[in-house]
């Protein structure tokens, strides 16, 4: 018998779009789901995560496990929308593992988001330290863990929860300083950054993203299946500038002093359990990353 496709939801998103062209290439069965088709070559049905008759009708297809990369993807996005964002992160979530309950269906790999956790203290963060998340977004990533923690426990739920830090690379257009950075250069525009430059981000590429969701759903059981996925380095805003200058010598840049980042302080978030758990390691050094999404965007203009 054939195996069952695996579901990808997000199918037209950054990590969504990565992870069935890599599926793809291993030959596995794929369903893709979106509102919109990304014409990648695989079964494709649209549906809403906000919607849940739609979630609903999408399981009358041939379904036996699903990684679900569909959501509202970071603060800057649903940030006037919160009721939205929370409809999508937290409502389509559920909607989708209750199917999965009701159907006895096989592995749920879930992509959150290191925003779960809010501020952070000392460092390295592992994946059982408490989630108290200050913002909107942060809180529905929140409020989905939990509840696929629970179905998992309640209803043997077969689920992983892989929280994801900042993702950068080829076919991310969202707002992101290395986005503004690269575009600005690229378009001959000089980028204000209104903070001091020392705030550390967490970056990773859509890459090691990609492999490390379909390593969870590879990945034999374990009592934890909750995982950081980062790079396991953190890099100062002043860096990733200087990176960046240094593959384009174009880029005009200035930071301002004294204004505050928008975002909660987080230390360095662990990646041991990640790694021995999943048998997975970032392989995308951040320069050589950098000059992929640099390609990505001149040959991607708008």
């Amino acid at each position: 018998m054939a195996a069952l496709p695996v579901l990808v939801t997000g199918a037209n998103g950054l990590i969504g779009t990565r992870v069935i062209e890599y599926l793809r290439a291993e030959n596995i069965p794929v369903l893709g789901t979106d509102l919109t088709d990304p014409s990648l070559g695989v079964p494709f049905v649209q549906a809403d995560l906000a919607d849940p008759s739609s979630i609903v009708a999408l399981f009358n297809n041939r379904i036996g496990s699903a990684i679900h990369c569909g959501a509202i993807s970071g603060p800057m996005i649903g940030q006037n929308d919160p009721s939205g964002t929370i409809a999508i992160n937290v409502g389509g979530t559920v909607s989708l593992v209750e199917q999965f309950r009701q159907r006895r269906l096989g592995r749920f790999v879930h992509c959150s988001s290191i925003a779960a956790y809010g501020a952070t203290g000392l460092g390295p963060v592992k994946a059982s330290e408490p989630l108290l998340a200050t913002d909107i977004y942060g809180a529905s990533k929140a409020a989905a863990d939990i509840l696929v923690h629970a179905y998992a426990k309640s209803h043997q739920l077969d689920a992983y929860i892989l929280r994801i830090g900042w993702v950068y690379g080829p076919r991310r257009r969202t707002r992101s300083l290395l986005h503004r950075l690269i575009r600005n250069a690229l378009d001959g525009q000089k980028t204000i950054i209104e903070h001091d430059g020392t705030y550390a981000i967490q970056l990773i590429h859509v890459d090691d993203v990609a492999r490390g969701l379909i390593s969870a759903w590879k990945a034999g059981s374990f009592r934890n299946r909750t995982f950081n996925l980062t790079s396991g380095t953190r890099y100062a805003m002043k860096d990733l500038a200087s990176m960046v200058k240094a593959i384009l010598p174009q880029a005009d840049y200035e930071f301002t002093e004294g204004i505050a980042y928008p975002d909660v302080f987080q230390d360095l978030f662990s990646i041991e359990e990640t790694k021995a758990a999943l048998s997975w390691s970032p392989k995308v050094p951040l320069d050589a990353g950098i000059r992929d999404y640099v390609n990505w965007l001149r040959n991607h203009p708008h």
